[in-house]
């Protein structure tokens, strides 16, 4: 292997490039310095480090061991031919005795030849035995198979049919029941809130009321603010479930509308915001500049759009989305 050079701010450096180059490990590298790094009295490089390098060569065997080595080998080959040929002639004896025996060689009796030949029968009628019996569980396999195939088949059709016949008798069920009416709405939920402030211990009194198809269930008791909750996020929550009540009973038809109270809050609600929306309105009219309320409820831009509905002169949209959905107060376009 050919010696290589190379260089490097100090002797591992150049070592490690010598180790890329070759793209051998170190343990078979073999390096000469010829250079070390060298530097000033201040400490500033003068000149690098400087290696030759090469792959370590593999040692030859020595002499005597090669000359061992080949009396070995021919020791071993001698050996190997006087086995072989031994081997030869114990086959050729074999061969000559099996030719013999076949053709009728005296030294050996009939009845072995005849036993032979019935077990080599009996072998053959075995291995018939075997293939015929695994045909046949081969087939009965395959004829399984077709039968779990068509009764799987048979289930999945059936089920299909059935499901679609299901189907058209919900549909049959369903035009034929009647919507629930609000006097069955207002005997589940004045139930359905009684036992819910109960459970929270709260003492109060539910009652409903029917406006053509409006249906209002109440509570009043002392001290409901628990079922109130921070803006009313409680009793809306209770509505939102009484109507689920309602509608799960009913198969999803109900009359009319459902709204319920809690110690009038919805009421004082109403008021609360009609009144707001009106001292926005008039601000509206004195400056002409919109005006944006809070993010409200569903229920709350009603009473805000209602409000001001009945003002001449201004109009309400509703902007945002979702939670941040809010009323804008403005002053009507005439154009």
């Amino acid at each position: 292997m050919e010696w290589i050079e190379t260089t490097g701010a100090s002797l591992d450096e150049a070592k490690e490039r010598a180790l890329d180059r070759l793209g051998v490990a170190e343990d078979d590298l073999e390096v000469e310095v010829l250079a070390e790094p060298s530097r000033t009295m201040f400490g500033l490089k003068k000149s690098e480090a400087r290696l030759r390098a090469r792959v370590r060569p593999t040692s030859p065997r020595a002499k005597v061991d090669r000359r061992d080595r080949k009396r070995r080998s021919d020791r071993n080959g001698g050996q190997n031919q006087g086995r072989s040929s031994s081997r030869k002639g114990q086959e050729n004896q074999k061969g000559a005795r099996s030719s013999g025996s076949s053709d009728g060689d005296p030294g050996q009796s009939p009845r072995s030849g005849d036993n032979r030949r019935r077990r080599s029968g009996g072998k053959d009628r075995e291995v018939e035995r075997g293939s015929s019996e695994s045909k046949k569980d081969q087939n009965t396999q395959s004829s399984e198979t077709g039968r779990n195939r068509g009764r799987q088949k048979a289930a999945k059709e059936s089920s299909v049919k059935s499901a679609n016949g299901n189907d058209r008798g919900g549909d049959r069920e369903r035009t034929e029941v009647e919507a629930m009416d609000l006097q069955t709405q207002a005997q589940i939920t004045e139930g359905f809130v009684q036992g819910l402030l109960d459970k929270m211990g709260l003492d109060a009194r539910v009652a409903s009321t029917i406006d053509e198809d409006r249906l209002t269930v109440e509570a009043q008791g002392l001290n409901l603010g628990l079922a109130i909750g921070q803006r009313g996020e409680t009793v809306r929550a209770i509505t939102e479930l009484s109507r689920t009540l309602v509608q799960r009973s009913s198969d999803g038809q109900a009359e009319g509308s459902l709204i319920v109270d809690i110690g009038g809050y919805r009421e004082r609600r109403r008021s609360f915001l009609a009144d707001f929306a009106r001292n926005q309105a008039e601000e509206v009219l004195t400056d002409g500049r919109p005006r944006a309320l809070e993010p409200m409820g569903a229920a709350d831009r009603k009473v805000v759009h209602d409000t001001i509905g009945e003002i001449d002169g201004l109009m309400t949209v509703s902007e945002g989305s979702d939670a941040d959905r809010r009323v804008m107060i403005m002053v009507e376009s005439t154009g």
